[in-house]
Formats: C-alpha cells, structure tokens, sequence
C-alpha cells in the first residue's frame, strides 16, 4: 500500500465526514464546531439558518466529490494515465480550496 493510497482513502473517508457533518447540522438545526471553527459560540451566530441553508448543499456536494475523487484514487483507476492522475489531484485541491473560501465567507457573514 502507497502513502498515495492511504492520502485517497483518507480523502474519501473526509467526504463521507462532511456529508455526515451536515446532515447532522441540517437535521438538528444546529452548527457543528467543524464547520464554525473551534471555540466559536454558535448559540451567539447572527443567522445560523441561514448558514445553514447556504452551506448544506455545498457541503453535501463537495463531501460528494472528495468522496469519488478518493474512491477513484484509491482504486488506482487512473495509474497507468499519469496525465488523468495529475488531473485528479488538481481536482482534488481545487474543491478543498473553493470549499474553504465559501466556508470563510459563509462565516464572516452568517455568524459574525
């Protein structure tokens, strides 16, 4: 086993973890500290439905997508394609990134 394998069964196992994470928020209405940050008091958010309603389908979206991009890493479906492989991770750190830019601004104006 490859740390390259063990990184795409890892980045699998974190998209079942964010779709978990909000249907959880969605289902109990309530914030959980992964997505507002660490010690961040959500019983002081300034519209925590609104978070809410404006992170869930993203959230279950990329969770989604983390989730097959590590299935299909970890599968090794693009191994002997290095160019497809490349094109994978690229992928891969682009929806992390646009993730945790719409989560920043989800913040700053939702709870803040």
């Amino acid at each position: 086993m490859s740390f390259g394998m063990l990184l795409d069964m890892l980045i699998m196992v974190c998209g079942v973890y964010l779709i978990y994470g909000a249907v959880k928020m969605k289902i109990t209405n309530k914030i959980p500290e992964m997505f507002a940050g660490k010690g961040f008091k959500t019983n002081r958010a300034k519209d925590a439905k609104g978070f809410i309603a404006y992170t869930f389908p993203v959230t279950v979206a990329i969770g989604a997508v983390l989730f097959a991009l590590g299935l299909l890493g970890s599968l090794r479906v693009f191994y002997l394609k290095p160019v497809a492989d490349i094109i994978l991770r690229v992928v891969t750190v682009g929806a992390i990134t646009f993730y945790g830019v719409l989560l920043m601004n989800a913040q700053k104006n939702y709870l803040v």
